[in-house]
């Protein structure tokens, strides 16, 4: 049970101030006062069947008033003053104790003291330190006071006045003993409430630090995958301007005709022209789409379907010298990715490929179904003058590279092989010096029947 210092806390209500122990606390002082006032009456009631018409009427006298007590501070706490309820607990207590002991004697509460005084201690040393140890030297008073009540009831007798004596030194060591324990017990409390706090406070700290840094991770990525868009978009660039210089000239030569011919033939050759401005603004639109920053947006894709697309694009990479070859394999899974980013991963591998033939040669992106049907692997290979053993093992390392200066960022297997990974995957690099290059790609399937009616 954690037991806090006093602390003023504002109430919800707008212009009212709450004086709280803490939450546990507060539940612990309310169920002392319940248990208190009880005990009082029980015992005055017990004691009252007992005596008949003998009771003494301070019993029931000192019962009610334990009760009232108990009561107001319960009324106390209700209206928000913890605080004040417990020193109200407190201080009532000692003047009730007090007539009792200086009316009754030690002797009449030896078999009460545990129950009369513990209670006290507790609560007092909840409030704090000072509290506890004035309350801690009043009982250790009021235990003197009965003792004297006792021996001088006796009229000093020597027997009586050594009985007294030794129940005055039980009394006082016990009270001493218990708020000894008590002030260290909560004080161990509370000193491990505050480490606690402490390193929760460490923790939320160090909760932020890590999602400020998970998010500049991300930020850093996209930014990687951009940078890596516009790499391969300058490298496409004349493939783009040769498509374009293709449909500009077919828009001009149906515009030629349409000059010379009749109505009829007008009609035709605009309709040419309207659809090779069609082709032209989707292949704007395509390269747009790639190069353009947006965060991913992992979708399910038919591997095959996304790989066939692909063919007019990769072929825009390669020259004449070089064959592509683009084979699907027919094969029916879907994959969980984005499909911007597995486009730029294919295109980048196709540049690397083109870049590693410069006399030419062959080039295959083929789509594997492997023995396990949970997996589908994209394989790119090509007939290049290959990798060593020691390129091909630093190859995925971020910005290296074995291009001259201003030739390559290193980031494009560094950048694949992340993109890879955080879809579930993983990347594979094989080669050889003059043996080609084969990278491997496998990811994770779904089933087909998880594809959206």
């Amino acid at each position: 049970m954690p037991i806090i210092p006093p602390s003023t806390r504002t109430s919800s209500l707008p212009g009212t101030a709450t004086q709280s122990l803490g939450r546990r606390t507060d539940a612990m002082l309310r169920g002392l006062l319940n248990m208190v006032g009880l005990f009082h009456l029980l015992m005055a009631v017990w004691i009252a069947l007992r005596m008949g018409m003998g009771l003494d009427l301070m019993v029931p006298l000192i019962a009610v008033l334990h009760a009232l007590l108990c009561l107001l501070c319960l009324l106390q706490q209700r209206a928000g003053n913890a605080l004040r309820a417990a020193s109200l607990f407190v201080g009532g207590q000692l003047l009730l104790l007090t007539a009792a002991y200086a009316y009754w004697g030690l002797a009449a509460q030896l078999r009460l003291q545990l129950v009369l005084l513990l209670p006290v201690l507790f609560v007092a040393a909840v409030l704090g330190r000072r509290p506890l140890w004035w309350v801690t030297a009043w009982l250790c008073l009021l235990i003197v006071v009965g003792a004297w009540v006792d021996a001088s009831t006796l009229m000093f007798r020597p027997d009586r006045l050594l009985l007294a004596v030794n129940d005055l030194a039980i009394c006082m060591f016990a009270t001493l003993l218990a708020a000894w324990l008590l002030h260290h017990s909560v004080t161990g409390l509370r000193e491990s409430l505050q480490v606690a706090r402490e390193h929760g406070r460490d923790l939320a700290r160090k909760r932020d630090e890590l999602q400020v840094e998970i998010q500049e991770k991300e930020r850093s990525r996209d930014q990687l995958v951009h940078a890596m868009k516009m790499e391969n978009v300058g490298r496409l660039a004349s493939g783009i301007a040769h498509d374009f210089n293709h449909l500009l000239a077919l828009i001009q030569s149906y515009i030629a005709k349409a000059r010379r011919s009749q109505a009829g033939e007008l009609q035709v050759a605009l309709q040419g022209a309207d659809a090779a401005v069609r082709r032209a603004t989707a292949v704007s639109r395509r390269l747009l789409d790639f190069s353009r920053l947006e965060h991913s947006r992992p979708q399910l894709l038919d591997v095959a379907a996304t790989i066939t697309a692909m063919v007019p694009t990769l072929q825009q990479v390669f020259d004449a010298r070089v064959q592509c070859e683009v084979d699907s394999g027919q094969v029916q899974c879907l994959i969980h990715f984005d499909p911007a980013q597995l486009e730029s991963i294919l295109l980048s591998l196709a540049v690397n490929a083109h870049q590693a033939m410069p006399e030419g040669g062959h080039f295959c992106l083929a789509v594997v179904q492997p023995s396990r049907i949970d997996e589908v692997v994209i394989q790119v290979s090509d007939s290049g003058h290959g990798m060593s053993e020691e390129v091909r093992a630093r190859c995925l390392e971020p910005f290296f590279t074995t291009k001259p200066v201003g030739q390559g960022t290193g980031l494009g297997l560094a950048v694949t092989a992340s993109l890879v990974e955080a879809a579930g995957g993983h990347i594979q690099v094989e080669s050889g010096k003059d043996r080609g290059t084969r990278v491997s790609i496998r990811l994770p399937t779904r089933p087909l029947a998880a594809v959206p009616a």
